[in-house]
């Protein structure tokens, strides 16, 4: 009786783990939380005001919802930008271009995204940087178990803000 209840208990385990771990991936259009972008003050950024583009360069294989995707990431990008004070308008000399692509390891698959962000400063500067992120859950035999999508954009969203914020810094220094 006792086998029984052990056995109970390590099925009623494996379903609740499942339960809670969602597994959303590359094909799926994430629901960044513009909070969890942390975009640095871009100081050296003239006049505070950005022309923003989305492109969605993923592979055909997953791009079934790519307006959607595109919505998705401006809407976040916008209001994390804005939350720093920069202003996301369509009549900034300023334009910053996030790219979004799919990226894949040998051991991750799913839950990878690879993001470039290019800035352009008009008689200034043209700065690019790139940054990659997976977010996947595996049994130790490595079988896919979950993968959070939205956390992968959130973290590589912030790592391409971080790296065009060195960049402005170094310019200025020049």
């Amino acid at each position: 009786m006792r086998t029984l209840y052990v056995g109970l208990l390590v099925v009623a385990s494996a379903s609740l783990l499942s339960a809670c771990a969602s597994t959303n991936t590359i094909r799926d259009v994430p629901k960044i939380d513009p909070e969890k972008i942390e975009v640095p003050a871009l100081s050296a950024l003239p006049k505070r005001d950005i022309n923003l583009q989305i492109v969605d360069a993923r592979s055909a294989s997953v791009k079934e919802q790519s307006l959607e995707l595109q919505a998705e990431v401006e809407r976040a990008t916008s209001r994390a930008l804005t939350r720093t004070g920069i202003a996301v308008t369509g009549l900034s000399n300023n334009a910053l271009t996030i790219t979004v692509q799919d990226y894949a390891t040998e051991k991750f698959q799913e839950g990878c995204v690879k993001i470039n962000g290019a800035l352009l400063i008009p008689k200034k500067a043209k700065l690019s940087s790139d940054a990659t992120s997976c977010y996947e859950m595996k049994t130790p035999g490595g079988r896919l178990m979950s993968s959070d999508i939205t956390k992968a954009y959130e973290e590589a969203l912030t790592l391409v803000f971080k790296n065009l914020d060195q960049a402005l810094g170094k310019l200025q220094t020049m």
